[in-house]
């Protein structure tokens, strides 16, 4: 009886996880539903890759500090509301009020800063009124992550998602409905506005303040947890959008020194088509962004009971099905980059398609990367995910700096070369999450896992190869019969090897 409790959490706690599994599972489903009809719609409703690329860059600034808000503000929220019940209340006031400076501080510098990152580090001062316009989406949901943080941290993961795919609903309707009506990348921004201001509104309703609580909570406890969590956070975000903020700056100075008519322009037309790879490569991220959110309230508590064993199976099952799922999207992805690219965007797009195959590797890695990461986290310990953060953001610095630069006087492809690098960097950061997951919990990624895994992406890469040597089924049709194909490949692969069976199935649900 003793050992079935150390293995798995029991009773309530149990269902809820499976539960809370299901509903942000579904949340993210439709979140990638509803954000890729923005991003798919978007490039043809704007018209042209230059404004697309200018909607790219904007949200190549705004997201390292938005995603930041929002995903330390739900980890710190969500981890001192599960660990004490009688608190709840005292946790999301305290948060509120931190908020009110810290979320308010850092959109009024965005605000300000606005001119300097517009004209003097993208070299493109038209740029400024939409950035500032965009400082509205990091206020309002710096207050929506307080209330999103404590339904996760009550378990009330319905609200969580309900709330997830109201926001991801209104974000598709505001954003692409303003872009075909004006054709503007400035009208879609104010879209992007609305949206976050209203959901923010109806999270206030839905999740509340809470009962009152009976028992004392000292908000310098979420200050210390916070800038450790944010700063980390706001290094992996950096290295999401990086690539293509120095893509920016390096192409507009190389195209100033060579006079083009109109080097920004020319600038935003190729972050217009790296825009449109990025979109695709972090289909496995977003897969597996519900992951997160479920991982970190688990090992928060169980850390917190000292439960290493518990702690140890959290970890070897999540990043081994994590693997597994993000790995099977790449496969998919990078088997036909050239029919992928087309079967999203105009055909202009797929110049991007070579550097598909590179980039959706890295997001893989990233994914894993991001997921080691918040269990660190969650075990309170940020010292380690900031370390590892920072080389990583480093190197991919000085990488990407030098590799685009290297390619743009070499002729050889820059989207290619950001992508390789970016690939490159994000698997440094995994390797050295799992290095510390090891040494602190004696649990990671199985080495078993990562070899099955690969041949089932390796025969997934060989039926794509053979499938366009054969010329079959040409067109859109005959590239989504060929992904469903591809996938049918790899689940084959992994469960010829023994990666999945109904067995294992079953234990993981026994475990959530």
């Amino acid at each position: 009886m003793s050992n079935a409790k150390s293995e798995s959490p029991s009773g309530s706690r149990s269902v809820s996880a499976g539960r809370g599994l299901v509903f942000i599972t579904a949340a993210k489903l439709w979140f990638m539903v509803a954000g890729y009809v923005v991003v798919f719609a978007l490039p043809r409703a704007l018209g042209s890759p230059a404004r697309y690329g200018i909607w790219v860059i904007v949200l190549s600034v705004l997201s390292p500090v938005n995603n930041v808000m929002v995903t330390a503000t739900i980890q710190g929220v969500s981890k001192f509301t599960a660990e004490i019940e009688e608190r709840q209340g005292a946790v999301l006031r305290a948060a509120l009020k931190l908020q009110a400076l810290l979320g308010g501080g850092v959109t009024l510098a965005l605000f300000l800063g606005a001119p300097w990152l517009a004209g003097g580090f993208l070299h493109d001062p038209t740029l400024t009124p939409y950035i500032r316009l965009a400082t509205g989406v990091a206020l309002a949901y710096s207050f929506y992550a307080v209330f999103i943080g404590a339904a996760n941290g009550r378990k009330e993961f319905h609200k969580q998602a309900g709330l997830d795919i109201t926001y991801s609903t209104l974000r598709c309707l505001f954003v692409v409905g303003a872009a075909y009506v004006t054709h503007s990348a400035l009208a879609s921004v104010g879209g992007f506005v609305a949206a976050s201001a209203t959901v923010l509104v109806l999270s206030v309703l839905v999740v509340g303040f809470g009962r009152p609580s009976t028992q004392s909570f000292d908000a310098r406890a979420l200050v210390r947890f916070f800038p450790g969590v944010a700063f980390y956070l706001f290094i992996v975000n950096l290295l999401m959008f990086t690539d293509g903020l120095l893509l920016k700056r390096v192409v507009t100075e190389w195209a100033q020194a060579r006079h083009l008519a109109d080097p920004a322009a020319f600038a935003n037309e190729q972050i217009g088509f790296y825009g449109a790879v990025q979109n695709v490569a972090r289909i496995p991220y977003q897969l597996i962004l519900a992951v997160t959110l479920v991982i970190f309230p688990l090992i928060s508590k169980s850390t917190f009971d000292n439960d290493l064993e518990k702690t140890r199976g959290y970890i070897r099952t999540t990043m081994r099905y994590s693997l597994v799922a993000s790995a099977l999207m790449a496969a998919v992805l990078a088997s036909r980059t050239d029919a992928i690219m087309h079967l999203f965007y105009k055909p202009e797009y797929a110049i991007g398609a070579r550097a598909l195959s590179a980039l959706v590797l890295g997001y893989v890695a990233f994914s894993l990367f991001n997921i080691a990461g918040t269990i660190i986290n969650g075990s309170g310990r940020t010292l380690p995910t900031t370390i590892i953060g920072v080389v990583t953001l480093a190197a991919t610095v000085a990488a990407e700096w030098i590799g685009i630069r290297v390619a743009l006087e070499t002729g050889a492809d820059p989207l290619f070369t950001a992508a390789v690098t970016t690939a490159a960097t994000m698997t440094l950061g995994l390797l050295l999450s799992v290095g510390y997951l090891w040494k602190t919990f004696g649990a990671g990624m199985p080495m078993l896992t990562l070899v099955r895994v690969g041949a089932a992406y390796a025969a997934a890469l060989a039926t794509g190869w053979a499938w366009n040597r054969a010329g079959l089924m040409p067109g859109k049709l005959g590239t989504l019969v060929s992904c469903a194909a591809i996938g049918v490949v790899y689940l084959v692969v992994c469960v010829v090897t023994g990666e999945l069976s109904a067995s294992a199935l079953k234990q993981l649900r026994k475990k959530k």
